[in-house]
């Protein structure tokens, strides 16, 4: 059993790698052959899952929380919004706000709906070791079909990058986000 010295030096030591996570800029770096990169595109691992009204509505109802859901996503610039397959958004049961949601790009997805999500990073801390920062954006995504595409389950838009620094290496393969705390 703890005596009070236990547990007063434990919440110290806790309350000092808190301060040393919250002093970290979060960075993720993502290493691609240059070949690789040229022809898709940086596609990084991340997940989608639901926001905290959601789940906070969920729980209220006594339903079940959804897991996250693993996706791969092409880091896209040039798209105003994120967006991820009909599949994807169905499996992480993210909340539909609308069915008639259609998607231009090249040509245009008639079959698009709109959802409120998360998009939802985990990064290793690099001041902490075996800490994990949880970097986390809750947006409307939009689903579509993405023509079948089997190398991505969605794009990352700058509805999301706008909450970090990307930086694109194509002569080393590298790209990283660097997040902007607010």
């Amino acid at each position: 059993m703890e005596n009070r010295e236990e547990r007063r030096r434990k919440k110290q030591e806790l309350r000092r790698i808190g301060k040393k996570l919250n002093s970290e800029i979060p960075k993720m770096l993502f290493k691609y052959q240059v070949n690789q990169l040229q022809g898709l595109g940086p596609i990084i691992n991340t997940y989608i899952t639901i926001t905290d009204s959601h789940k906070k509505l969920l729980e209220q109802s006594g339903l079940p929380i959804p897991k996250l859901v693993k996706c791969r996503f092409l880091i896209d610039t040039g798209s105003p919004k994120s967006l991820v397959k009909h599949e994807i958004a169905e499996q992480a049961k993210i909340k539909l706000i609308s069915t008639d949601n259609p998607i231009h790009g090249v040509g245009v997805d008639t079959t698009g709906k709109a959802y409120i999500g998360r998009i939802l990073f985990i990064c290793e801390s690099k001041k902490v070791r075996g800490a994990k920062h949880n970097i986390f954006v809750d947006t409307e995504i939009a689903s579509g079909t993405l023509n079948n595409n089997q190398f991505i389950d969605g794009l990352i838009g700058r509805d999301v990058l706008n909450h970090f620094e990307l930086k694109y290496n194509g002569k080393t393969g590298e790209v990283s986000l660097i997040y902007q705390k607010k």
